[in-house]
């Protein structure tokens, strides 16, 4: 028994030490993938990094400032109460915001969470990217929109398909009032929000390998009963036929998106 527990500890340990590249299937020191931004040192694959995480590379060291709130989203159609754990209100919101400096340029982001429910879009997550966007009007400043998420939360029902339409309302109100809005698509990007906010940027920009589609490819394969190529719905893809404007490698975003904001700052 006490050999168990020891192989068991072990396991923990060298989890915590090392952990399996989904790119190439190899064990990488998680030291040295962190050190690297999340990305695999070995085959290149982009790992998926929290808000947080990214904020931490790209912001000019303490200028993002994300804005707090109190809000969580309710359970319109019980399915938390009666979820195994009964856990109630939904989980925490994937979506941060706030006013911050990249390469010495302003802007406001507001960046998704993968790891918080599929940076699934509810009411709040949507509520959310509203106020960034008007952040962004009220300050001039370029919007700048991190996306990763699984789509609309489907526990919320028609209350989460309508975040698609009252985010577009603002970012349609950015292009009106000339307020520019930069998008970086990680992965994945699909559903609701690929559908909405996400593809209404002026620049659309994208992580290597990242998916980034409204339907993924099993569930179209088998809707439309046919095999898709290598690749389909990936960002290199989607760049050949016009769909991002440049997959951007996770080490170069700071100094492409850099240059955008001071581009975009020369022409105002």
């Amino acid at each position: 028994m006490s050999s168990v527990r020891e192989m068991l500890r072990r396991r923990e340990r060298a989890s915590r030490l090392w952990k399996p590249c989904a790119g190439c299937g190899l064990r990488v020191e998680v030291e040295v993938l962190a050190g690297n931004l999340g990305v695999c040192p070995l085959c290149g694959h982009h790992h998926r990094l929290a808000p947080q995480e990214r904020a931490a590379w790209l912001f000019d060291a303490g200028t993002f400032r994300p804005r707090r709130h109190r809000m969580r989203s309710t359970d319109p159609l019980g399915f938390y109460a009666h979820s195994d754990d009964g856990a109630g209100p939904g989980p925490e919101e994937p979506v941060i915001y706030g006013p911050g400096n990249i390469a010495g340029r302003r802007c406001v982001a507001a960046l998704m969470d993968f790891f918080q429910a599929g940076g699934s879009l509810g009411a709040v997550a949507g509520e959310l990217i509203c106020r960034a966007g008007e952040l962004a009007r009220s300050e001039e400043l370029p919007l700048l929109l991190v996306t990763a998420s699984g789509g609309a939360r489907v526990q919320e029902g028609t209350l989460a398909l309508l975040q698609m339409a009252k985010t577009m309302v603002t970012m349609n109100e950015l292009h009106e009032e000339g307020i520019p809005v930069i998008a970086l698509l990680c992965d994945p990007t699909c559903g609701g929000v690929a559908a909405s906010f996400a593809y209404a940027a002026d620049f659309i920009l994208a992580e290597p390998g990242a998916l980034i589609c409204f339907t993924g490819p099993r569930v179209a394969e088998q809707a439309a009963g046919i095999r898709f190529p290598e690749g389909f719905a990936r960002a290199e893809r989607l760049l050949e036929r016009g769909l991002v404007d440049m997959v951007v490698p996770r080490r170069e975003q700071r100094r492409v998106i850099g240059d955008l904001l001071a581009f975009l700052e020369g022409r105002g």
